[in-house]
């Protein structure tokens, strides 16, 4: 009856219910195909050499689907294993514009934002110099097609923006966010170019969702 738990699971079978619910809600990281193409994706950006055209991911899909979590466990565990922070996770903001875009950085950042910075240039000034500073080598733009509901021209410049920190501070951008983020990149050859795409699509009944369902029953002491 327990032959398909793992023992830290098995060890379990005898502790109060409060305990094995405890263990059971707690969360816990079981990749699949999509999630390790994802990461070895951005393992290849982050170990790349210096280049003066760094290329970018695209880490699209439908809504409540795991983009984020695929995205931030690779961020965490980055930081557990480097000295230095080289990812860092940009929280895209609703709205439109560089305005907008440049908060989101400098929040992503933990950079103060003082009553003066609304101003776009000083924005891009603060923005520039924490790069700089910080020098990291992805950037992950977590519900990027926020950034894309604005005029035409407010994403062209946030797109010139995205090429100028690849070109200028050697940064590899991660856009992270629904189908529409696909399609405004590939809107033209020169941004489509520039990043690969990993799709995450829903799960359907195939093997990879069965591969999880035996997974999660191995470690949860339901019995």
């Amino acid at each position: 009856m327990t032959d398909h738990l793992l023992d830290s699971a098995a060890s379990l079978l005898d502790a109060g219910d409060a305990s094995r619910i405890a263990h059971i809600r707690t969360a816990r990281w079981i990749s699949h195909p999509v999630a390790s193409r994802a990461h070895n994706a951005m393992r290849l950006l982050l170990d790349r050499p210096v280049t003066l055209r760094p290329r970018g991911l695209l880490l699209t899909g439908p809504y409540h689907n795991g983009k984020t979590m695929i995205a931030e466990r690779f961020a965490i565990e980055h930081l557990r294993q480097s000295d230095r922070q080289r990812i860092w996770v940009i929280q895209t903001r609703e709205g439109a514009g560089l305005s907008h875009f440049y908060a989101s950085i400098l929040a992503g950042l933990r950079a103060p934002q003082a009553s003066g910075w609304r101003s776009l240039s000083r924005a891009g000034e603060q923005v520039d110099h924490l790069l700089d500073s910080l020098k990291p080598r992805l950037l992950i733009f977590d519900e990027f097609h926020s950034a894309l509901r604005g005029r035409r021209q407010d994403v062209k410049a946030i797109f010139s923006f995205l090429r100028r920190i690849a070109r200028v501070h050697d940064i590899s951008p991660v856009l992270v966010g629904e189908v529409a983020v696909y399609d405004a990149v590939h809107d033209t050859e020169e941004m489509g170019s520039r990043f690969d795409t990993i799709p995450v699509p829903r799960w359907a009944y195939d093997e990879d969702f069965a591969t999880l369902l035996d997974s999660l029953v191995s470690r949860c002491p339901l019995i």
